[in-house]
């Protein structure tokens, strides 16, 4: 699997319902920058699976479009809210069969799922707008290598 991994641009300040936080204009541009940027290297891109928090589904929208892939694709998800278990997306992720999917999500969960999936001997630190790629032979803990990662 080629795994793709999007933490979300960079939102309004925190609110009472975290959920509904929008992403703000730099934020929105950091997105479209970095998945531009990376575009040639995301070839065959099928799925792309997002949280249900604003800023996640906004970010998703921005990626799916300099990406060129349809509506269709996009998947919301409660897998990868923040506060997600791990083992529960790399087992859904491995029950999935697929052959590439962008995961568009949050902190801690994508520095997390980071360090479970390529080891944890150095942390995997995910800003807002960075977009990662992995690939894995089997989606399980320790059996990813990076291939490259992007900051805005």
């Amino acid at each position: 699997m080629r795994l793709f991994i999007l933490r979300h641009g960079r939102a309004e300040p925190y609110q009472a319902m975290d959920a509904s936080r929008a992403l703000v204009p730099t934020g929105r541009d950091d997105v479209r920058l970095v998945v531009e940027r990376q575009r040639d290297k995301m070839p065959a891109l099928t799925d792309v699976w997002v949280s249900p928090y604003v800023r996640a589904r906004q970010s998703a929208e921005i990626a799916r479009a300099a990406l060129e892939l349809p509506e269709s694709c996009e998947h919301i998800t409660d897998l990868i809210v923040p506060e997600a278990r791990i083992d529960t997306l790399i087992a859904e992720l491995y029950r999935s069969g697929l052959e590439s999917v962008l995961l568009v999500s949050h902190q801690p969960l994508v520095s997390t799922l980071l360090d479970t999936l390529c080891g944890a001997s150095e942390a995997h630190h995910m800003k807002t707008a960075s977009l990662a790629a992995l690939e894995l032979d089997v989606v399980a803990a320790d059996m990813g290598r990076l291939l490259w990662i992007e900051h805005p």
